[in-house]
């Protein structure tokens, strides 16, 4: 136990970038990758962060989702998945091929494209049964890719007429079937996870405690401030780090 605490001490960097990651979405239903992602490349490796995240928000999602499954729209998440899972052999592909620093640039575009089309967008996408399919294959690709399924499932629902409380466990639900399916891709093509689930278990208790913290918190929170908190955070990180790595060569 001593030595677990004192690695848990050791990662105090990535501990406090997942709690917070975590805090966030267990208000909104969503964030906990798009926040983390850009925070935990700076201690690890693109292709090391991926998996972590992956493990990190498959727990998160099972919890939350299993507790909030019956409000779900499971519907939707049925035809999304089934997307998914014709997107992701693709996006695996990409993965594998992929350059570490290319794959740093590509996650954080990923991020500042969510975030700009969050604020910017006020087109409502109609939901029917082939944009759900279409929405799943590209959730399916940047799902492997980067960790991040959720921007085309947000620019996708941003407008939903969905209650609050369903579309919260419907993303629950939908983002624990894709983060279980990307390990299981990532096993079948021999990519090794053993890194991965080493920094993942020592996460673990700041994935725990931000989702309590979170969940208390829900009716406290002013969401306007926090949103531009989050905001202005992630526009800084995912620029520093693009920019850091543009800059290399000079």
């Amino acid at each position: 136990m001593e030595h677990y605490l004192a690695g848990v001490a050791a990662h105090i960097g990535p501990t406090l970038a997942i709690f917070f990651a975590a805090f966030i979405q267990s208000i909104t239903g969503f964030g906990l990758v798009i926040i983390a992602a850009p925070l935990l490349m700076f201690f690890y490796e693109p292709k090391l962060t991926v998996p972590i995240m992956l493990l990190i928000a498959c727990s998160s999602n099972a919890v939350q989702g299993f507790f909030m499954r019956k409000q779900a729209n499971i519907s939707l998440v049925r035809w999304m998945y089934l997307g998914m899972l014709a997107g992701q052999p693709v996006g695996f592909f990409f993965f594998t091929y992929i350059s570490n620093d290319a794959l740093k640039i590509f996650i954080n575009i990923v991020v500042l494209l969510t975030l700009l089309i969050m604020q910017l967008s006020h087109r409502r996408i109609p939901e029917c049964r082939s944009n759900t399919i279409i929405t799943g294959v590209l959730s399916g690709f940047t799902a492997i890719t980067t960790g991040m399924g959720g921007l085309p499932f947000l620019i996708y629902l941003a407008y939903t007429s969905m209650p609050p409380s369903v579309f919260r466990a419907t993303c629950f639900v939908y983002f624990f079937l894709g983060n279980a399916t990307s390990l299981i891709s990532y096993l079948i093509g021999g990519f090794p996870l053993t890194e991965a689930f080493h920094e993942y278990i020592y996460l673990l208790p700041a994935l725990a405690l931000g989702v309590i913290a979170g969940h208390k918190c829900i009716c406290f929170v002013p969401s306007a401030l926090l949103r531009r908190l989050i905001f202005a955070m992630l526009y800084t990180a995912s620029t520093y780090t693009i920019v850091s790595i543009l800059m290399k060569p000079f």
